[in-house]
């Protein structure tokens, strides 16, 4: 029992380093405009040289829109931007290049390249998943590199300080449903993204400084212990919990929230009365 609490506790940790990994990553985000270059960078790839990304700017902004947009639009959506898209002479010249019937419309050019809109969102979509991807992973190792989260430091502690353990499994279900999209999300105002991820940090950090093990790195290298044979097993067992660490936030917010709503379950229903073990 004491060690299905000493992992739901390790859980609620983890889940509160992607909290703030997900804090810093929409901060990012935000000042990276990773949406946005993500989009263009689609838009010039796909469409070449029959529709440039001025272009669908300018047919964007005539509606009040950002290119960001174009990741609701369908097809037939596209389509009717086209509409407020102005050609260039040489574009139009091109239509027989592009359309393969006989005396293409200006129409029917635009239905071939609205045709091939739904690639271009779909490609828009996998790049932009792996952007995120890769910069979670790139903060998910920062963030327990400063901090020094090493699991197997802390599950250590955890296990020997089962009263700790306790209190954190204790806010299990608690964290667990709280809002994993951090109101930074929507925030438009870069300071004001900036004030929201430090705030959600500190927070977190606050709440659990058991996580806060920066100052400890000399000790947990090896420092203080005899000869160099114990130095070096210290480092690389110290190297082995941040990098398992770091695999371990990458999994994401949401997998971890999974994760605790299935292990808080578990422990509650074992501490209910008449299940518990004895």
């Amino acid at each position: 029992m004491s060690e299905l609490q000493t992992f739901v506790a390790l859980g609620v940790l983890i889940y509160v380093l992607c909290v703030i990994v997900q804090a810093v990553q929409e901060f990012i985000k935000s000042v990276l405009n990773t949406k946005a270059t993500t989009m263009e960078q689609t838009v010039t790839e796909f469409m070449g040289a029959h529709l440039n990304l001025d272009q669908v700017q300018a047919a964007l902004q005539q509606r009040g829109l950002n290119i960001t947009a174009l990741e609701q639009f369908n097809k037939d959506d596209f389509r009717k931007l086209l509409d407020g898209v102005q050609f260039t002479a040489a574009q139009i010249a091109n239509i027989p290049q592009v359309v393969a019937v006989a005396a293409p419309t200006l129409d029917q050019f635009k239905d071939s390249i609205a045709a091939s809109f739904e690639a271009a969102r779909g490609k828009f979509q996998r790049l932009y998943t792996t952007k995120n991807k890769q910069i979670a992973i790139a903060i998910s190792f920062s963030v327990v590199l400063i901090l020094n989260a090493s699991v197997i430091r802390i599950y250590d502690v955890l296990a020997a300080n089962q009263s700790l353990s306790q209190a954190i499994a204790g806010t299990s279900l608690t964290v667990s449903q709280s809002p994993q999209n951090a109101a930074a999300a929507q925030a438009q105002d870069l300071a004001a993204a900036y004030e929201k991820s430090r705030t959600a940090i500190s927070i977190e950090l606050q709440k659990y400084p058991i996580l806060l093990r920066t100052g400890e790195y000399s000790k947990d290298l090896g420092g203080g212990l005899p000869s160099g044979k114990a130095i070096l097993c210290a480092t690389l067992w110290e190297l082995l919990g941040l990098l398992l660490m770091g695999a371990l936030v990458s999994l994401g917010a949401p997998f971890w929230n999974d994760v605790l709503k299935g292990i808080s379950g578990l422990n509650n229903q074992l501490n209910s009365p008449g299940k518990g073990t004895p």
